[in-house]
């Protein structure tokens, strides 16, 4: 498990970086998302959290759109895209709802 956990870490890091959009799909999930991941955090509760914007797919509740926190735990497939997106002006690294940063855009 954790090995797989570090490959999709270094996926997502990686996309942010060059700005690539992902394809990901969350366990016990029936479809995928499709994310610009902004950066992965460490939450309050001490686990490693996908922050991104969430641009359409599968969503539990709300709007399949916005910015979305996603347990790095329960991603199971990270598909990096040939698309690029723009890091959000709205996007608030210092935003006291995120915990301590592993990377962020």
């Amino acid at each position: 498990m954790f090995g797989n956990l570090e490959a999709i870490t270094k996926q997502l890091w990686a996309a942010s970086n060059s700005r690539n959009i992902c394809s990901v799909k969350l366990e016990g999930e029936t479809g995928h998302r499709l994310i610009y991941p902004h950066g992965i955090y460490m939450s309050k509760q001490k686990k490693l959290t996908i922050a991104c914007w969430q641009k359409a797919g599968f969503t539990r509740k709300g709007l399949a759109e916005g910015f979305k926190n996603l347990l790095l735990e329960n991603c199971e497939t990270v598909l990096v895209l040939n698309k690029r997106f723009y890091k959000r002006r709205d996007f608030d690294p210092s935003d006291h709802r995120y915990g301590e940063w592993l990377f962020h855009i």
